[in-house]
């Protein structure tokens, strides 16, 4: 390149460089804007406005550090303004050198009409939020901890983005329609999809309307579920116009592609008529996946049409593949099979329903989905016991049973201790409702654990060669309730007031205003009371699965240090910090020697009588 043309280019990179100093210039002053503009908008007019909609005096916002409300101004502002000069930039930049456009596709009607629509739908579904959701949700929430005997004093930062995300949350939602149409016409997601799975995007969105609102009444889990219903529905209505406008083609896929057929959507038959260009391009992994998921759902012919086409493609390649074999054998002399042999033999060994040896069938991963596959037959048992246990514990600490408990549990602090010092607060809207529902999901865990050791056993002497009595599982499903509840009750009683007091003594002592969290709260007390009750049932479990010969004494002492490792790295989920971590796993790990304790006293006997013979 000559000189002229090195000029040339370093001309065209100094214009397109000024070009782009130009713009982020004009960026940057969007971005100051809005930024200043949310800033101070929040501090005079969102925050007070959003306080006299949503709370109506009856909970109150604190700042919980002295930088919690300038921080979270600068945050949000931070945000908006970031937003603000991305989207200017992408408008300023949408023409290329060339002129070429980098908007939308379709004229300037349709784009138009399609930014119309996303500014209207967000916005119609923020002034839901605002209008209809948000005032019912927090008047609930409010109550119910006014009811349960709590402050409601949220954090001006939990509060504001708990506000916000279900605004913006409800915001993007009312986008649905518009979404499944784009979609569509995209030719990313058919039609028939969308009409088909209809059960199941309904089953999503009442999930999702349990998890976002924050909870758990029907009430409100309506006024989330039903609005996303209906645009689902009237989503559907778009997509169905897009795709007739299109004349039909996006609704399935062509015979004229048979590399793109969706054989997951196939049954037998049409996995039999396939092109064999289908399975050409098909992975082993891919072929074993879709026959598993059909042995899954009981569909055994469609899982021998999907080997036998996935054979019968590899077929077609033998002389290479004989080829390719020769020569490995030439260079090893192992003597292997032909890929394709051994590919068939890998696949025949999972689905066969013979017996066969560990190697055969494929190590622990098929031990286990065999023991699990084992429980299917009982599975609705398990989880009515499941959801039995979790509905009865959610409905009496949800009806009024937290409540009941922070007030008997202040009357058995000792004498000198006053009630009235210790101040219960929430700085979460619902923070309480995950309190309960966390608990009821222990519970229920708790509940269901020894069913599912007592219907998993037979398959585990099956598989993994072992043998016990699994009648020793529902005794020890006794014993841990009565363990539990003893527990629980000792700890009740005796030990969470006196820690409790000792914890209130020197903050008042300190002259301190005592205002616990709520969930900080209620976890300790969980800790003190049924945590007494788990701490009492390890020595128990240990001395029944010794004797029901699950696991062994010997057994449990040779792995002690494995033990003490699990229990550090389940305590390290506990959000508490080292702290709590090593507390609790040091309380963990004096019970299981207390149990090794128990258990060298139980063999003692046992161990004379060996020596004596």
């Amino acid at each position: 390149m000559g000189a002229l043309g090195y000029d040339r280019l370093g001309g065209v990179a100094g214009i397109a460089l000024r070009r782009v100093r130009s713009e982020l210039r004009l960026a940057f002053v969007v971005f100051v804007g809005g930024f200043l503009a949310t800033f101070y908008a929040l501090r005079y007019w969102i925050w007070p406005a959003l306080a006299r909609r949503l709370l109506e005096s009856k909970a109150i916002v604190v700042a919980v550090t002295p930088f919690d409300v300038v921080l979270l101004q600068a945050k949000i502002g931070l945000i908006t303004g970031l937003l603000m000069a991305a989207v200017f930039l992408l408008y300023r930049t949408r023409r290329t050198e060339r002129g070429g456009d980098l908007s939308m596709p379709g004229t300037r009607r349709t784009r138009l009409l399609v930014t119309g629509l996303v500014v209207v739908l967000f916005g119609g579904g923020v002034a839901y939020a605002y209008l209809v959701f948000l005032p019912l949700l927090f008047d609930f929430l409010v109550d119910n901890a006014i009811r349960s005997g709590f402050q409601p004093t949220y954090s001006i930062v939990e509060w504001t983005q708990f506000v916000l995300l279900l605004t913006i949350v409800l915001g993007f939602t009312a986008e649905l329609p518009l979404l499944m149409g784009g979609l569509v016409y995209a030719d990313i997601v058919p039609y028939d999809l969308f009409r088909d799975r209809w059960r199941y995007a309904v089953f999503g969105i009442v999930v999702i309307s349990s998890m976002v609102n924050g909870s758990p009444d029907p009430f409100s889990m309506s006024l989330v579920a039903i609005p996303m219903t209906t645009l689902y529905f009237v989503g559907l209505g778009c997509a169905r116009l897009v795709d007739r406008g299109s004349g039909g083609s996006r609704t399935g896929i062509g015979v004229d592609r048979p590399g793109e057929i969706d054989l997951s959507s196939l049954d037998a038959s049409g996995i039999r008529s396939a092109p064999p260009e289908t399975f050409d391009s098909l992975a082993e992994h891919e072929a074993l996946e879709l026959a598993d998921t059909a042995l899954d759902s009981g569909d055994h012919e469609r899982a021998a049409a999907i080997l036998d086409r996935f054979d019968a493609a590899n077929d077609n390649g033998d002389d290479e593949a004989e080829e390719r074999t020769s020569e490995s054998e030439a260079d090893d002399g192992n003597g292997l099979t032909t890929a394709v042999e051994g590919t068939t033999a890998r696949m025949a060994s999972v689905f066969t329903e013979e017996e066969k040896t560990e190697d055969d069938i494929g190590g622990y991963y098929y031990d286990l989905r065999f023991v699990l596959g084992s429980l299917r037959s009982k599975s609705f048992r398990l989880a009515g016991v499941f959801m039995s246990v979790v509905a009865l514990t959610f409905t009496f600490l949800y009806g009024g049973g937290i409540g009941a408990i922070k007030r008997d549990f202040l009357t058995k602090l000792p004498e000198g201790v006053n009630p009235e010092a210790l101040n219960i607060v929430l700085l979460h809207p619902v923070e309480a409702l995950a309190f309960e529902m966390k608990v009821s999901l222990i519970a229920g865990a708790v509940a269901v654990m020894p069913l599912v050791l007592y219907y998993a056993w037979p398959a585990v002497e099956t598989r993994l060669d072992a043998h016990a009595d699994r009648n020793v599982f529902l005794v020890w499903g006794g014993a841990l309730a009565v363990g539990l509840f003893g527990g629980s009750f000792v700890g009740y009683r005796y030990v969470a007031p006196e820690v409790m007091s000792y914890l209130v003594a020197d903050a008042r002592a300190a002259d301190m205003i005592i205002a616990y969290r709520t969930g900080a709260f209620f976890w300790l007390v969980f800790a003190l009371t049924v945590g007494v009750g788990l701490l009492a049932e390890i020595p128990v479990t240990m001395l029944l699965f010794h004797h029901g010969d699950v696991v062994s004494y010997r057994t449990m002492r040779r792995r002690w240090r494995e033990v003490s490792i699990g229990v550090l790295v389940v305590a390290a989920v506990l959000p508490g910090g080292l702290l709590l971590m090593l507390f609790v796993g040091t309380a963990v790990m004096v019970a299981y020697w207390f149990g090794l304790a128990v258990l060298w006293v139980d063999s003692l006997g046992e161990r004379l009588r060996r020596v004596a013979t």
